[in-house]
């Protein structure tokens, strides 16, 4: 690999890398508490975490990888969130205080799917610019 191509993988990978380093670190936390747990709110902020996770994936792999479709992108992204926030809901299993949940697990995957669509969203305006 020459050095263009490691520092292309640096500039676009290593921020998706560091974020999900971010999550993995605040999952962690024992014994969080959630406010308004009768509306469900850590779903919402599952959601609202892991939409720049998928924002940060779909740009990696938009400019790591030969061109794709727009449907392909989503779907790694999606592979991508459902991979990592499993991982994510089977970690805060073995912290005290913490569980997992399918309906987080989903709230993850939502948010990066989302964040993915925000980033070709993103795109778009760019290149209407």
């Amino acid at each position: 690999m020459d050095h263009s191509n490691w520092s292309k993988l640096w500039r676009f990978w290593f921020p998706a890398i560091l974020y999900s380093g971010i999550i993995f670190c605040v999952s962690s936390v024992p014994n969080v508490k959630i406010p308004l747990p009768e509306i469900h709110l850590d779903v919402v902020l599952h959601i609202l975490i892991y939409i720049p996770f998928g924002f940060l994936i779909a740009r990696a792999v938009d400019h790591t990888k030969d061109p794709v479709s727009k449907i392909v992108l989503i779907g790694i992204v999606l592979g991508v969130s459902f991979l990592y926030g499993g991982s994510d809901e089977l970690h805060q299993f073995f912290v005290p205080g913490r569980d997992a949940g399918i309906l987080d697990l989903i709230a993850d995957t939502v948010g990066g799917v989302l964040g993915g669509f925000l980033y070709l969203l993103f795109l778009k305006c760019r290149q209407s610019n």
